[in-house]
């Protein structure tokens, strides 16, 4: 897939582009039966829900050990269109799965940019990497959809605090204050990322995001693939392997089909 000068234009301005059913079934159903094998792992890349420690809130770095996710990273339709967003190579610095069970298994996500811990603790230098959310499932209007604030990345840093939850939980996560998210959402709206299993949206890692609880009864499982520039590759190393990838090597695309062959 290659955008046109319009999308690319339209990303630079609003910080996303998505993309309804950009995987086929098929190819949801595989990163589908992938799923139970990687939220079962034990391990420090497994990080579980606060309120429910047998619930899975992420889980990092399965791009590294199943072969469905790592076919995905490598896609045509995700890598070409990420190069053409940067203007340049790039490299996975991070991927993560968040499953947001049903029956309010998954739990919320204030309201957020990805980018300051990946400054402020990995070391990269600027915000110039691009969050491939992939649906693994069907995400709806009642399966707490992933919500976004359209043209927000223009802002660059916003003022945030470390929030209390993310404390000794394996990540990072920094929430803006109610007046300034208040103030922003006036100005640019919310939108509601709503598509099928195999949707993809790009999103630019400044832009504001957020979730609610998911107390319907589905779950509602997106992959989170962290592309940055090949120019732009971290310089801290407190973090581990699974959260701060040090290998800067620029990826190289599979044939389009790879991922489809695995059903």
């Amino acid at each position: 897939m290659e955008l046109s000068e319009s999308q690319i234009a339209q990303y630079d301005e609003e910080g996303y582009l998505f993309f309804p059913g950009l995987l086929d079934t098929d190819e949801a159903a595989v990163l589908q039966g992938a799923l139970p094998e990687i939220l079962s792992r034990d391990g420090p890349e497994i990080v579980s829900e606060k309120e429910d420690a047998s619930a899975v809130r992420l889980a990092f770095g399965a791009h590294f050990f199943s072969e469905p996710f790592r076919r995905l990273t490598l896609l045509p339709r995700l890598l070409n269109p990420v190069r053409q967003l940067l203007r340049e190579d790039v490299y996975i610095h991070q991927s993560r799965m968040n499953p947001k069970y049903g029956f309010g298994g998954g739990a919320s996500w204030d309201w957020h940019q990805d980018y300051p811990p990946w400054h402020s603790v990995d070391g990269m230098p600027e915000p110039r990497c691009v969050m491939a959310s992939v649906f693994i499932d069907d995400c709806t209007p009642v399966t707490s959809p992933l919500l976004i604030m359209p043209g927000t990345q223009r802002y660059g840093l916003l003022d945030a605090s470390p929030h209390k939850d993310a404390e000794g939980r394996g990540y990072e996560l920094h929430h803006v204050d109610n007046t300034t998210f208040e103030g922003l959402a006036a100005e640019h709206g919310i939108e509601a990322l709503i598509g099928p299993a195999g949707s993809v949206a790009f999103i630019h890692c400044n832009v504001l995001h957020g979730s609610a609880n998911n107390v319907s009864p589905w779950r509602r499982a997106i992959m989170y693939l962290i592309y940055n520039a090949a120019s732009n590759a971290c310089t801290g190393t407190v973090r581990p392997w699974y959260q701060n990838n040090r290998d800067f090597t620029p990826l190289e695309s599979l044939d389009d089909s790879s991922l489809r062959e695995l059903a």
